[in-house]
């Protein structure tokens, strides 16, 4: 049997040796000619330090950077107090510029703007000024009174002369609770739509019982609101109260602080247990009337004809 497997030719015998030659070969090479690779071993610490540096370079541009801009607006553009005071826009000098808080590189924007032959004709003109930040201009306008030149003015802007900005001079005020639409139009920059919505209002609450009640009026935003309270003023009147004991849930609902659901409970009290003695027992029969809503409305609701 050993004969069988292990007997071979001499063709075999030559093959296995050739063939053992190259394994052991294939071994050995390798120890002699092993390959250099040209590694270069890493420095952490140093690659840590490099890191570092970069990182405090950059640091110390954006540093200097921002301080360079600071000490330039410092410098060029430092505001000690803001005065806020009426003026025109067209004749302020840069002293006056000063006070309301603008940059001199703002300034010399708007005179060098005024030289060119240009002109402010609106308050929000001044919007357009470039490098004027838009809460500099929304503390500006409300302020802004713009005399109008000669040979623009029709009768619209002589009618608007007959209203004199002085507060203190009460009779050239207009009186929120009488005045017209149209008047109210002669104001500056007010618009053509707003006059009839502060009419509107005014017809729908009885009356206005304080000049802040404007600031309720549909599309009425502040700077609206600053740049007409120097034109107008509030007389108290005899204000249209509701009948509650006589009052539909619609003719209550119409009423821009009474809303659908007090006005049909109102209703519904008054039916199932009768009339109101006082208006002080809508807080007791209706439960989820806030003292709040209620103290807003109770000036114009009544329990008598008056």
């Amino acid at each position: 049997m050993f004969k069988e497997y292990f007997t071979y030719s001499k063709r075999e015998r030559n093959a296995i040796i050739i063939l053992l030659l190259i394994i052991i070969a294939s071994i050995i090479i390798p120890f002699f000619y092993q390959p250099k690779f040209n590694t270069n071993k890493i420095n952490i610490a140093l690659a840590d330090s490099i890191n570092a540096l970069q990182k405090r370079s950059t640091t110390a541009k954006k540093y200097s950077k921002n301080w360079s801009n600071q000490q330039s607006d410092f410098n060029d553009e430092k505001v000690t107090e803001i005065i806020l005071f009426y003026f025109d826009p067209n004749t302020l000098d840069m002293d006056g510029w000063k006070k309301l808080g603008l940059r001199d590189k703002t300034i010399n924007t708007i005179l060098n703007y005024i030289s060119k032959g240009g002109k402010f004709r609106t308050p929000e003109d001044i919007r357009k000024i470039w490098g004027l930040k838009k809460e500099e201009a929304d503390r500006l306008i409300p302020y802004i009174r713009i005399k109008p030149d000669e040979t623009y003015k029709t009768s619209a802007n002589r009618t608007k002369q007959v209203i004199n900005t002085n507060k203190n001079e009460k009779k050239s005020l207009l009186d929120i609770n009488t005045v017209t639409a149209w008047q109210l139009k002669q104001i500056p920059n007010i618009g053509n739509s707003l006059p009839y919505k502060i009419v509107t209002y005014r017809e729908k609450l009885g009356g206005y019982l304080f000049i802040h009640q404007l600031k309720e009026v549909y599309e009425m935003t502040d700077t609206l609101y600053h740049n007409i309270l120097p034109y107008i003023q509030l007389i108290p009147i005899k204000i249209k109260k509701i009948n509650l004991n006589k009052a539909t849930e619609y003719d209550l609902s119409m009423h821009p602080y009474i809303d659908k659901n007090i006005a049909k409970a109102i209703v519904i009290q008054r039916t199932k247990y009768g009339t109101y003695n006082s208006i002080q027992e809508l807080k007791t029969k209706i439960v989820f009337l806030k003292e709040e809503v209620f103290l807003k409305f109770e000036p114009y609701i009544t329990v008598q004809d008056e």
